[in-house]
């Protein structure tokens, strides 16, 4: 079985906000040690973990909920929008298809999620799904 760690999310922020990152191919922000890669991605900015080393996996494991949620809040008071953001894995293993046979593929996902919208918090939620 392997594990894949991700933290991403989206900022829902105005057109003129938009145009600003069309010109632009990678923005990012950091908070703490973590370094976020933010770029237009069709009406809205895509926010992920970023790293140039191979440590990407790591530390999206190892970043805690309450500093997703911090940046979350961060980036939602400085676009002055509603920004929604996941911490979470997916294990990918054998499934059985009905032919007998089996296929590599996700058989079990966590999510931490979060959204905060002008910096007020909206939700926050973890789903298992098997």
């Amino acid at each position: 079985m392997d594990y894949e760690y991700s933290v991403i999310g989206s900022i829902f922020c105005n057109g003129e906000t938009l145009a600003e990152f069309s010109a632009i191919s990678n923005s990012l922000f950091t908070h703490k040690k973590y370094s976020f890669a933010l770029r237009k991605c069709g009406d809205r900015l895509s926010v992920s973990l970023y790293d140039e080393s191979d440590n990407g996996q790591e530390d999206c494991k190892n970043i805690s909920e309450d500093d997703v949620t911090e940046v979350c809040k961060i980036l939602s008071e400085k676009f002055a929008c509603l920004v929604s953001m996941r911490k979470g894995y997916e294990v990918y293993g054998n499934a059985n298809v009905f032919n007998g046979g089996s296929d590599y593929e996700v058989i079990e996902e966590k999510w931490f999620s979060v959204e905060f919208d002008n910096g007020c918090q909206k939700m926050t939620e973890t789903k298992d799904i098997l």
